[in-house]
């Protein structure tokens, strides 16, 4: 799974209080009991520690005992989405709100043992730096980076904006590793991606709601709009959320006045209302959505079926609809905990359940399966996952082929055969501009074969003619 450096995938799916900066202030405590009723409950667990701490057969950190029954406890609450984050999680998950670090600008994997550079996030200083896909980062200020983990790098990659770190690179196609010197700088993870389609047709990817989300959306659909868009997409496809307040933000731009969510307490009563004081668009709306459209997008999603707004393309959501605070435990540890519920403008609660699209759509079996990328070079007589997924990519670009793993005769001759059809070296080898060129062949199949999304655009056209 390519993880992006500084940022990576949290596992639970989070939504949080429409405060734009709730995370960073402090709460008032709850209020504490009595002293000695208090000192009474704890009194068990005390005697238990010290016990294991002190006569238990092996030794035993007494903060790993600690930091077991904090889980214990919040597990107990069946809850997935109260959870204990460790320092590390914590400072990843401040990193996902707020959709910016300072680093040097790079998605990451690790390809048998080596730290893989998937893509150069745009306009950073690795991407000015000349960095490319498949480049191997062996070493960080000559520390030897073979075996480790992405957070492992992402911890060397990282610093202080305007600091610099050295590189050591492998490159297919070079005999020897060079160096590259890159100064740190504040990196912003760009969570909207707009374009203008054919008719006119506005398409915006909404993948999160970070604190930058709702501004660059509005900037997107107002850019979109100058430019005479007669219909709007809007992809929530694999969004896990963020923060409402973000998505209350989006959801004032293309709402018509009134509720975009509402939250309720465990019975059911409303606690807070949020609200859109717009007008009601020109133009139609539809949403993609899938199994992991989930959160903030749902709560956007919901607003425009209940509203009538927009109309849901693709498969059903995800269905979290829990509120979670954020506090920053002494320990540097931090706890994620439910406190609210939300539902729909009609007050629909759709937790555990998710919504319905209006109109069901499936994509191909191996539309995912072609989303991998190639990042490094194969050659005649590898054997890889890689190697597979080179011959699946030959096989959809009618190059048929044997799907083994291994880079066999037949895999040589179909190389070559596509190498020949696209005017490149034919070498029968795999190389980096083979791999370029096939991958933009395979952006553009997969454009094709994404259903939902050409579904989408049959509903608007209908709707605009």
């Amino acid at each position: 799974m390519y993880l992006v450096v500084l940022l990576f995938i949290i596992s639970n799916i989070f939504t949080f209080l429409a405060s734009e900066n709730f995370y960073r202030q402090e709460t008032e405590p709850p209020q504490p009991v009595e002293e000695q009723e208090s000192d009474l409950e704890l009194q068990p667990f005390i005697e238990v520690l010290d016990i294991l701490t002190e006569r238990y057969l092996e030794d035993v950190s007494r903060q790993e005992l600690i930091n077991a029954a904090i889980h214990g406890m919040v597990d107990s609450l069946g809850d997935p989405q109260t959870t204990y984050m460790s320092a590390r999680d914590w400072e990843e998950i401040m990193i996902k709100i707020d959709g910016s670090f300072s680093g040097v600008g790079v998605e990451i994997t690790s390809i048998d043992g080596y730290i893989t550079v998937v893509v150069p996030i745009k306009d950073t200083p690795g991407e000015r730096a000349g960095l490319l896909p498949g480049d191997r980062i062996i070493a960080v200020d000559g520390q030897d980076l073979y075996g480790a983990s992405t957070w492992e790098a992402a911890t060397l990659l990282r610093g202080e904006e305007g600091t610099t770190v050295k590189l050591t690179v492998e490159r297919d196609g070079l005999e020897e590793p060079f160096e590259l010197e890159i100064t740190r700088s504040n990196i912003v993870m760009p969570s909207v991606f707009p374009e203008m389609l054919e008719e006119k047709i506005g398409y915006i990817q909404i993948t999160n709601f970070d604190e930058h989300t709702g501004k660059d959306f509005q900037e997107a659909l107002l850019a979109l709009e100058t430019k005479g868009m007669r219909g709007l997409i809007l992809d929530f496809r694999g969004n896990p959320g963020g923060l409402l307040s973000e998505a209350i933000k989006m959801g004032q731009e293309i709402l018509p006045e009134g509720p975009i969510t509402q939250m309720v307490d465990a019975d059911g009563n409303v606690i807070d209302v949020y609200y859109s004081y717009g007008t009601q668009k020109d133009y139609p709306i539809v949403a993609l959505v899938n199994g992991t459209s989930a959160s903030a997008a749902e709560i956007i999603c919901g607003a425009l079926q209940d509203t009538g707004t927009g109309i849901l393309v693709g498969t059903k959501t995800y269905g979290k609809a829990t509120v979670q605070h954020l506090e920053n435990i002494s320990n540097g540890y931090g706890l994620r905990y439910t406190i609210a519920k939300y539902q729909t403008p009609n007050g629909r609660d759709i937790h555990g359940q998710g919504l319905e699209p209006d109109i069901v759509v499936e994509l191909p079996e191996d539309f995912y399966l072609l989303q991998f990328k190639l990042f490094r070079d194969l050659k005649p007589g590898d054997k890889s996952t890689e190697v597979l997924i080179l011959q699946r990519m030959l096989n959809k670009l009618s190059f048929s082929v044997a799907e083994t793993g291994e880079f066999d005769k037949d895999t040589e001759k179909a190389v070559r055969a596509f190498q020949q059809q696209q005017g490149l070296a034919v070498t029968g080898y795999a190389d980096q501009a083979f791999r370029t060129r096939i991958g933009e062949e395979i952006d553009l199949l997969l454009e094709q074969m994404d259903t939902q999304k050409q579904k989408a655009l049959e509903v608007l056209k209908e709707k605009l003619n």
